[in-house]
């Protein structure tokens, strides 16, 4: 079985891979590379009416510590604020080294504490060598927002983000931004923005970059012996994460249970883009799960030099607890270990599970498909219905050779029934192997077709995954050089920058060798899905 793996301490990564194309001025790759279409061939946008939260009537500013927000217990700090009808909880805008508010209130989110920027942009971090950098806890009902709303006194006309599809203009421009640069102080793992003991609450309108391990971490541990607390009906949507030293979302808790479920949780419209580890990672997933409307792009950056190894290289990573789960119209792509990393392990108590992936789309892979894991009760079923699977190009073998394997790979432990549904998939690979637990219906073995963007900015190429740069391959035995080929892609630097490689070499860092490496223009981010094929997935 393949571990799960708890969090990672990242250094950097490096890739191998052995076709070629030819790099365009604008950063994007002819053949098999992800099309930069003009803005104006985007699908429709969304642009909401003012007046989402209301009129506030009652509000507060936050007043800053010394540079910080040092708040452990944010009701005790301000007794005479009544935390039960607050409307808005206000930041003055300003760049500071961290945040914490614990002990939020617990709130009706039909009335939710709005937590909002005040004046223009909040900005948390960098803070080297601190334990963290962005921290909040407690409570329930309370909405982290960065949304622009004149009518609801939210946010800032100048850091709309993408509001209205503004999706290649949003870099910097969110109304809160976390910015880690990069911080690996040992022993700490820093998180671009961190929630515990809190349940129903909502971020949106925020970016998260260059955190030193994952971008947004809701954890809900549990120690043995203790009560269950559920962090329940939570939703995160509209936020961009990217260029981050681990996971892009890290879900849940991947230790020993018992664990707290995860009911409810809604994860939507998000780009999670160029990410250390799996850009999506969830965990105790239960009743009511939705993922939908996403774009999980370039998970497991690191996928030869790793702290902990292999086996945090994958585009997502999902563990299902219990109940009706959905992930669908997704758009994920680009994973050198797998697509999808899935298990599904019950705890006591919980129900059986029906989990659904159905219309998205899996694009770009240099080892597995899908991998179905856990130990499922009977009466439970996994279904993959009406998705797309292209860009399975064999680019492991510094790691480990290509066993010919099936596109979903599956545990032998694994008692649930698999269903793969009107599925179309591409290359001469089965798409699963013959087992009495797999039903197979209506599936397509035929060409499939490219998915393209607005302006993505940055290639995205099969066969080429891409790479933060490293000169070894510390995962693999002996840790061997790494050759780069004519057409890879790599992240290097605090920026980070990305450079293509234009002729085969183990030469570096990319920055020193004008001869080897051609640099990129910085990527632009719009991924909004364009054409007809996949009309309606990822985010809008």
């Amino acid at each position: 079985m393949r571990p799960i793996v708890a969090l990672a301490l990242i250094v950097c990564a490096c890739g191998d891979s052995s076709s070629s194309t030819d790099a365009g001025s604008d950063g994007s790759t002819n053949g098999d590379a992800i099309q930069n279409l003009d803005a104006s061939d985007a699908g429709p946008t969304s642009c909401e009416d003012f007046g989402h939260f209301g009129v506030p009537q009652n509000t507060f500013t936050l007043p800053p510590t010394s540079g910080n927000f040092y708040y452990a217990d944010v009701q005790a700090s301000f007794p005479s604020v009544d935390w039960k009808t607050l409307d808005r909880l206000y930041l003055p805008a300003g760049n500071y080294g961290q945040l914490q508010i614990g002990n939020l209130p617990a709130r009706d989110p039909n009335q939710p504490l709005v937590i909002t920027n005040l004046g223009g942009q909040v900005n948390i971090g960098p803070s080297k060598g601190a334990n963290y950098i962005w921290s909040m806890g407690g409570g329930s009902g309370w909405v982290l927002t960065g949304r622009y709303d004149p009518t609801s006194k939210t946010g800032d006309v100048n850091f709309p983000g993408h509001r209205c599809g503004a999706y290649a203009g949003s870099i910097g421009k969110y109304g809160f931004t976390s910015d880690d640069d990069f911080d690996f102080t040992a022993p700490y793992l820093h998180m671009g923005i961190s929630v515990s003991s809190s349940t129903k609450f909502e971020i949106e309108y925020v970016e998260v970059k260059r955190s030193g391990f994952a971008g947004i971490r809701l954890l809900n541990s549990r120690a043995s012996g203790d009560p269950a607390l559920p962090m329940e009906n939570v939703r995160v949507h509209d936020v961009y994460v990217h260029d981050t030293g681990g996971e892009g979302f890290y879900f849940g808790w991947t230790g020993a249970p018992p664990s707290n479920l995860f009911p409810a949780l809604q994860i939507y419209n998000t780009r999670i883009l160029r990410t250390g580890n799996e850009a999506l990672q969830i965990q105790d997933l239960g009743d009511g799960t939705r993922v939908h409307h996403n774009v999980f792009a370039s998970g497991g950056l690191h996928w030869l030099d790793n702290g902990l190894g292999r086996y945090q290289d994958n585009a997502t990573q999902e563990l299902v607890r219990g109940g009706n789960v959905e992930i669908d119209h997704n758009v994920i792509m680009d994973g050198a270990g797998s697509w999808c990393n899935s298990f599904y392990v019950p705890e006591s108590g919980d129900p059986p599970m029906t989990v659904d992936f159905h219309d998205d789309f899996f694009g770009n892979t240099l080892s597995l498909g899908v991998w179905i894991g856990g130990t499922s009760q009977s009466g439970s079923t996994v279904t993959f219905e009406n998705d797309s699977f292209r860009g399975l190009v064999w680019g492991y073998d510094i790691i480990a050779p290509d066993n010919g394997g099936a596109v979903f790979a599956i545990d032998s432990n694994f008692v649930a029934s698999l269903v793969l549904k009107n599925d179309k998939w591409e290359g001469t690979r089965p798409l699963a192997p013959t087992s009495t637990k797999i039903t197979q219906t209506g599936n397509t073995n035929a060409s499939v077709s490219d998915i393209a963007f607005a302006n993505a900015g940055w290639p995205l190429v099969a066969g080429h995954h891409l790479t933060a740069w490293a000169p070894k391959a510390t995962v693999a035995t002996g840790s061997p050089t790494v050759t780069y080929r004519v057409g890879d892609v790599v992240t290097y630097g605090d920026a980070p920058d990305l450079y293509q490689c234009t002729a085969d070499t183990t030469a570096g860092p990319p920055s020193s060798h004008p001869e080897a490496w051609n640099k990129l223009p910085a990527p632009i981010d719009d991924m909004r899905v364009t054409g007809t094929d996949y009309a309606g997935y990822g985010v809008y």
